[in-house]
């Protein structure tokens, strides 16, 4: 073959991958990569392709990026300093993605992803719960107070777009009062990737735990994030400035949050 033929085609080539990763997402802008555990520890094991590992490999917007809530408006600013970063997750638009909205939106993002969609059973009023298996088969509930029956309203419909209204159906009735009740207590020794606490009380709120460490002596150290109200993107708060890793001191009930709203160990859940 003709030497120049090949070094256009190569050439060629190198273009056109050039081109593909322009405006690809960078991989290594996660969690994992890119929040290293303080001097002397090392992350905790996990299971592979669970929810755990799905939250360590979140991606982050660039450092110093602003909160934005679904409006598009700043809801924290780059200089606050309770933020430590910003995971790189699309809000805009969707009002119903509060506190403990977003936190149910990234499990049911990892069961989608993992076609494990059987397991999704979320709570709603009145202790019951929604099944999205009954409703993709086109069961939906019919209210009657705070309880419901399901009723066959539509046809069968496995698609994206309604698991979406699923989840934002959930979302409109549902509170975090539920998931504080619905869940089993998990007890603070147990605590695990992926865990969330629930503040219990009319002013309720939510945190997750997306990542620990441990030291040779055994004490923890977390990486806590939030989304909050009105819905805003998720966040990863910082411990004090320019250290997000948050110590896990269980002689104590309340955990060192940089936010007003007092976490305590009763609160703390899990979704499997």
């Amino acid at each position: 073959m003709n030497l120049r033929i090949v070094f256009y085609f190569i050439l060629t080539i190198q273009f056109i991958l050039f081109e593909f990763s322009i405006g690809q997402p960078n991989s290594g802008n996660t969690i994992l990569s890119c929040i290293n555990p303080p001097a002397g520890f090392h992350r905790v094991e996990i299971r592979k392709n669970s929810f755990a590992e799905w939250l360590r490999n979140l991606q982050l917007k660039p450092p110093e990026s602003p909160v934005v809530d679904f409006r598009g408006k700043i809801f924290k600013s780059k200089d606050d300093t309770t933020v430590a970063a910003v995971i790189d997750w699309e809000i805009k638009g969707r009002r119903f993605d509060q506190c403990m909205d977003i936190l149910v939106r990234f499990y049911a993002e990892y069961l989608w992803d993992k076609e494990e969609l059987e397991k999704l059973n979320l709570p709603l009023p009145g202790k019951q719960s929604l099944k999205w298996t009954d409703w993709e088969k086109g069961f939906r509930p019919k209210f009657k107070g705070i309880n419901f029956d399901l009723v066959k309203s539509e046809k069968y419909n496995s698609s994206k777009k309604n698991y979406n209204k699923f989840l934002n159906l959930v979302f409109a009735e549902s509170h975090t009062q539920q998931f504080y009740y619905a869940y089993s207590v998990i007890e603070k020794q147990n605590v695990q990737v992926g865990d969330f606490i629930v503040k219990r009380g009319v002013k309720g709120h939510a945190v997750m735990i997306v990542d620990l460490a441990i030291d040779p002596e055994g004490n923890l150290v977390a990486l806590i994030g939030q989304g909050d109200t009105p819905a805003c993107e998720f966040y990863l708060l910082n411990y004090k400035k320019d250290d997000p890793w948050i110590p896990l001191d269980f002689s104590k009930e309340i955990i060192p949050l940089p936010i007003n709203k007092k976490m305590t160990w009763d609160g703390l859940r899990r979704f499997e």
